[in-house]
C-alpha cells in the first residue's frame, strides 16, 4: 500500500535523541510538506528513507525497486564535468542506446542486398527501443527543465567548479527532476530560485506523476502544492491533512486542546491531593482518603507523563521600536530620478524613476541578476550609479540587512557584535536581549565566524532591532530562518510604524508585510527582460493573477477556437456501500484495515474455546461476527483501491 514506511524509529547522534518511536508512511501520488524548527530532524528523515542513515531501533520498508530522487541542500558534483555532462548523467541508459543507434546508422554505408536489409532491421529495432524509452524527447526535456530553473544554454559548457552555490543548487534540482524517480525527497528546493523559477517548479510538481516529500520554508509553495503537512516535533511526526494554512489553523486548535487537557489533569491531581490532605485523619473518611491516594499513586505510576506539560519550541521574540514620525507620510524617503546603471552591455536601469513615501512598505521581486540588490546598494551608497539620481532622506536613521551577512565582523564574539550597537548597555543586559534571539549560555561567546547561516541572520536582525531605525532596507531577510522565526519577523514588521524597502523571494512573507511591489527585470507578461520594471499597488498574489490575465489576453485570436462539445465520460460514482469511506484518508483506511484484521484473528482464535464449541448459540453468534468483519474488511480493501486509482 505505502511506497515507503518508517516503523518505531529511534535514532540518536551522540547524546541527542532525534527520533523516538517515530512512525510514518508515504503513499503513492502524494505531495507532502515536511516542516519543523531547524535541527528537529527533517533532513535526517529524508536520509533514513534514502538509506544513507540506519536507525538505532525500528524498521524502514520501501516498495520493491522504488526509484528515489534526492536533492540535498548543497549538491556535490565532479569539478571536471560541464553542466550538460552532469545533466546527461541522469540518462546513461538512453545515451548508450543513442550510441548504439549511431553506430548502427554508420554501419549502413557500403552495404547492399541482404546485408543491408539485415542491418536496416537492426537499425529499426534500435530506433524503436530508443523511442520507447523517451530518447527522442530527452534533449528537449533537458532544455525545458534546465531553462525553467534558470540554467539556459549559456551554462551548458560551464564547468561545475565555476558555478555559484545557487547555480549548483539549481543544477542539482534539474538532475533530480530528470531522473524520473517515483519518489522525490527535496530538501529546500526553492533555495536560490528566483520568482520565475519558483513558479515554474510549482507547476512542474503539480503535474508530477509520483510522490514527493518536500522540506521547505516556502509557505506559499506549501499552500499551493501539498495535500498533507508532516510536522516534526518532540522527536516524532504528526500528520495534518491539507495545505500549510490548514495546518496552521489545525495546529493552533490542537495546541489549545493539549493545553486544556493538561490543565484539567493538573486540576484533577490538585483536587485529589487536597481531598486526601483534608480527610486522611478525619473519622469516617480515612478509608476513602486512603483509597483515593492508592488510585492516584497507581495512575501516576502507570502514566509517568500524566502531569507532563505540553512542550513548545523556543522561538524568536522581538518587536521593532516605535518610530516617531518626524516627517509627513507624503514625503519621499527614497527617490530615483532618471537612474541608469549598466555593467558593460548589460543595462539594469535605464531612466528609472521611483518614489517611496514615508510609512510605506515596498517589496521588490524579479528574476536573479536583474538589479534588486544593486538598487538597495546604490540607495545605501555602497555602489555608485551610472547617471541620474538616487537618494535616501538624510535626516532618517536607516537599518540595512544584507543577505550575505558581510556587515558582521567575523572576529567578534556574538556579545561583542551586539555591544557595537549599544555600548552603554551592560553585558548582562545585552545577554538578556540576546536570549530573545535564541543566543543563550555560551552561545554569546561564539565567534561570528563559527555561526551557522541561521544564527548569522538572527544576529544581524538583533543588531537591526537594537539600532531602532526609522527606515528598514532588507535584502532577503528570511534567508536561513525556519518558519517559526520567519513568522516572528513577519509579525514584527506588521507592527513596525516606519518605512520598509525589502527584497525577498518569500511570496507568503511579502503578501503579509508589504503593500506595494516593484517588479524588476521583467516585461508586462512576467518574462525576464533586463531593464524592465513595473509598480504594483497590491500583493504578490494579486500580481500573479494580473500576469495570468495578461497572458490569457495575449493569446492570438486564431488559436482560440470553439470546440465541438464532446460527450463527457461518465464519472465513476461511488458505490453506496463505499460512501462511508469517501472522506477517509489513506492513513485512516490503513489503520482500519489493520484493526479489522486483528479483530478477525482474535475472533478466529475463540473458535477453539471449549465453551464456545459446546454452545451452538454462542458458536452461531461468533460465526456471524466473523462474517460481518470479513465483509467490512472487503469494503475497506475496495475503498483503499478506489482512492489509490482516483
Amino acid at each position: 500500500m505505502a511506497i515507503a514506511a518508517l516503523e518505531d524509529i529511534h535514532i540518536t547522534f551522540g547524546a541527542d535523541t532525534i527520533f523516538d518511536k517515530l512512525t510514518l508512511k508515504v503513499h503513492p501520488n502524494e505531495l507532502a510538506g515536511l516542516v519543523g524548527p531547524n535541527g528537529c530532524g527533517k533532513t535526517t528523515l529524508l536520509k533514513l528513507i534514502l538509506g544513507e542513515l540506519k536507525p538505532d531501533i525500528g524498521k524502514i520498508h520501501t516498495k520493491k525497486n522504488l526509484s528515489i530522487g534526492y536533492l540535498p541542500q548543497e549538491p556535490q558534483f565532479s569539478d571536471d564535468k560541464t553542466v550538460l555532462q552532469e545533466l546527461h548523467s541522469t540518462a546513461q541508459d538512453i545515451l548508450k542506446k543513442q550510441n548504439r543507434l549511431h553506430e548502427s546508422a554508420e554501419s549502413l554505408s557500403g552495404l547492399s542486398g541482404d546485408k543491408l536489409k539485415e542491418a536496416m532491421k537492426q537499425y529499426d529495432r534500435l530506433s524503436a527501443e530508443f523511442e520507447s524509452c523517451g530518447g527522442y524527447k530527452y534533449e528537449n526535456k533537458i532544455k525545458e527543465i534546465a531553462a525553467g530553473l534558470g540554467l539556459d544554454e549559456n551554462f551548458y559548457n560551464v564547468k561545475t567548479s565555476q558555478l555559484s552555490g545557487g547555480q549548483k543548487s539549481r543544477l542539482g534540482l534539474a538532475k533530480v527532476l530528470l531522473s524520473d524517480a517515483e519518489l522525490l525527497l527535496l530538501d529546500e528546493p526553492t533555495n536560490h530560485l528566483d520568482f520565475e523559477a519558483t513558479i515554474w517548479l510549482e507547476n512542474y510538481l503539480r503535474d508530477f506523476n509520483g510522490s514527493a516529500l518536500i522540506v521547505s520554508h516556502d509557505r506559499f509553495l506549501l499552500d499551493r502544492l501539498v495535500t498533507k503537512i508532516i510536522e516534526i516535533k518532540n522527536r516524532d511526526a504528526t500528520i495534518f491533512p491539507g495545505n500549510y494554512s490548514n495546518y496552521r489553523e489545525e495546529k493552533e486548535k490542537r495546541d489549545l486542546e493539549l493545553e486544556r487537557q493538561y490543565q484539567a489533569r493538573l486540576e484533577f491531581v490538585e483536587r485529589t491531593r487536597d481531598f486526601i490532605a483534608r480527610n486522611k485523619d478525619q473519622e469516617g473518611m480515612r478509608k476513602t482518603a486512603r483509597g483515593r491516594k492508592t488510585r492516584l499513586n497507581r495512575l501516576l505510576h502507570e502514566n509517568p507523563d500524566f502531569l507532563e506539560k505540553p512542550t513548545y519550541e523556543k522561538n524568536l521574540r522581538f518587536e521593532f521600536a516605535a518610530v516617531e514620525q518626524k516627517s509627513r507620510r507624503e514625503q519621499a524617503v527614497l527617490t530615483c530620478e532618471n537612474l541608469t546603471k549598466k555593467y558593460g552591455q548589460l543595462c539594469l536601469f535605464d531612466n528609472f524613476n521611483l518614489e517611496v513615501l514615508s510609512g510605506h512598505r515596498l517589496g521588490i521581486i524579479g528574476p536573479n541578476g536583474t538589479g534588486k540588490t544593486t538598487l538597495l546598494k546604490m540607495a545605501m551608497r555602497m555602489e555608485t550609479s551610472g547617471s541620474g539620481k538616487i537618494s535616501l532622506k538624510s535626516n532618517l536613521s536607516v537599518g540595512y540587512l544584507d543577505q550575505e551577512g558581510i556587515r558582521l565582523n567575523d572576529e567578534n564574539t556574538v556579545l561583542e557584535e551586539a555591544a557595537e550597537i549599544k555600548p552603554d548597555l551592560l553585558p548582562q543586559q545585552l545577554r538578556g536581549k540576546l536570549g530573545a534571539f535564541l543566543f543563550s549560555g555560551d552561545d554569546v561567546f561564539k565567534k561570528v565566524s563559527q555561526l551557522s547561516g541561521g544564527e548569522r541572520n538572527r544576529l544581524a536582525i538583533f543588531k537591526l532591532v537594537l539600532s531602532e531605525p526609522q527606515v528598514l532596507i532588507l535584502d532577503e531577510p528570511t534567508n536561513h530562518l525556519d518558519i517559526p522565526s520567519i513568522e516572528t519577523l513577519e509579525n514584527a514588521l506588521q507592527n513596525y510604524s516606519g518605512t520598509v524597502i525589502m527584497v525577498s523571494h518569500d511570496r507568503y512573507f511579502l503578501d503579509r508585510t508589504v503593500d506595494e511591489l516593484l517588479v524588476l527585470g521583467v516585461d508586462e507578461l512576467g518574462r525576464k527582460k533586463f531593464g524592465g520594471s513595473e509598480m504594483i499597488n497590491g500583493s504578490v498574489s494579486q500580481y500573479l493573477e494580473l500576469i495570468e490575465q495578461r497572458r490569457s489576453a495575449q493569446k492570438p485570436a486564431e488559436k482560440i477556437k470553439t470546440k465541438t462539445p464532446q460527450p463527457k465520460t461518465p464519472q465513476k460514482t461511488t458505490p453506496k456501500e463505499l460512501l462511508q469511506f469517501a472522506m477517509w484518508s489513506f492513513e485512516k483506511l490503513e489503520q482500519a484495515v489493520e484493526e479489522t484484521e486483528k479483530q478477525i484473528t482474535a475472533i478466529t482464535e475463540q473458535f477453539g474455546n471449549t465453551y464456545i464449541y459446546k454452545n451452538p448459540n454462542e458458536l452461531s453468534g461468533l460465526q456471524y461476527k466473523l462474517d460481518e468483519k470479513k465483509q467490512y474488511l472487503e469494503l475497506l480493501y475496495r475503498a483503499y483501491e478506489r482512492k489509490l486509482n482516483a
